[in-house]
């Protein structure tokens, strides 16, 4: 299979895989390195920065991995645009995932 070229970055993997639905970050570390991803989604209202009891960033920040944060949670495009401007501040990146819901539920 060929690569997957995006920005002019390589992947040998396809897959996306999200930080979700994990029990504990451990569990999450372990699907991330058996899944063989090299791209791996989080929502920023998950993150707590600086928070050394539940850094999740420790656990999904790992050689190989590009980061997506996503704009889980915002409503509408400004939201959006904004929820990426604080992401590439937080995270140093211009990588993300967008997720727009207009509808709550």
């Amino acid at each position: 299979m060929e690569k997957l070229v995006i920005a002019g970055k390589e992947f040998a993997s396809r897959l996306f895989l999200g930080t979700g639905k994990f029990g504990d970050n451990e569990t999450m570390s372990k699907a991330i390195a058996a899944s063989g991803t090299e791209m791996v989604t989080m929502a920023m209202k998950r993150i707590e920065l600086g928070n050394d009891d539940d850094d999740m960033m420790k656990h999904i920040a790992k050689p190989g991995i590009q980061l997506l944060p996503n704009t889980s949670g915002t409503r509408n495009a400004e939201e959006a645009v904004f929820a990426a401007k604080m992401a590439r501040e937080a995270f140093g990146t211009n990588w993300l995932k967008l997720e727009i819901h207009p509808d709550p539920r």
